[in-house]
């Protein structure tokens, strides 16, 4: 005995077709709606991909421009400041040991010395952006050296000054405040040079800790770059 065949017309293929159509329009509309937005978002994505590429390219020239900054500055600093600091205090020791007392002509040319260091760095601190830690720390130094100025200034001015004269005429008075001026300011340069000394140290350890920061960012710019373009 022969199985019935199952025979279907077009029109009830038709029909059928429609109602499952109808049953599930709206998974099919959701469908082809995420087709349709992925056909048209890939080329916007391939685009927002080379964006991203191009604006972490710019960023890592940017770090790297900075790294290269801060380097060039830290090395500028200390081929000025560090002979000067360790002069300052070897000569201040071989003076006070051989010779009982600070040489007034050092002191002056040390003076002028502090004088031009100090301009030359008010001037690059005005032509930089620095962190506000770097920031704060060269204030310091400037500050440091600006106190050191004028207590070599003071030291130095009974040498370079006439009790009575032309130009000055004090009175014994105001001669012995000039004279106890000078002891007082020969007696707290120690301290000052040390914290001259501090205030180096501070700013060179915000500088390096900039170099790190930027070391760091520059190292996850390039990790970016390397998923990108893998």
């Amino acid at each position: 005995m022969s199985s019935p065949s199952i025979c279907i017309s077009i029109p009830e293929a038709v029909a059928g077709a429609g109602q499952f159509v109808h049953n599930y329009q709206t998974l099919i509309a959701g469908l082809v709606a995420i087709a349709a937005a992925y056909i048209t978002a890939r080329p916007v994505w391939h685009q927002l991909e080379r964006m991203s590429v191009q604006t972490n390219t710019m960023f890592r020239d940017f770090l790297l421009d900075r790294l290269q900054a801060q380097n060039r500055f830290r090395g500028w600093l200390w081929k000025r400041l560090e002979p000067f600091r360790n002069d300052v205090s070897q000569r201040m020791y071989e003076m006070r040991e051989d010779e009982g007392r600070l040489n007034v002509h050092w002191v002056f040319d040390r003076a002028q010395v502090t004088r031009d260091l100090v301009s030359t760095l008010e001037q690059f601190r005005s032509e930089r952006r620095d962190t506000q830690q770097i920031s704060a720390a060269l204030d310091e130094v400037i500050a440091s050296l600006t106190a050191l100025e004028k207590a070599l200034h003071t030291i130095h001015r009974p040498a370079s000054t006439d009790q009575s004269g032309e130009d000055y005429a004090y009175s014994d008075e105001k001669w012995a405040e000039i004279g106890r001026e000078a002891e007082a300011a020969d007696g707290a340069l120690d301290g000052l040079v040390g914290q001259f000394k501090a205030a180096m140290d501070r700013l060179d350890k915000a500088i390096q800790r900039e170099l790190g920061h930027l070391r760091d960012r520059l190292r996850k710019t390039d990790d970016a770059l390397l998923a990108e373009q893998g």
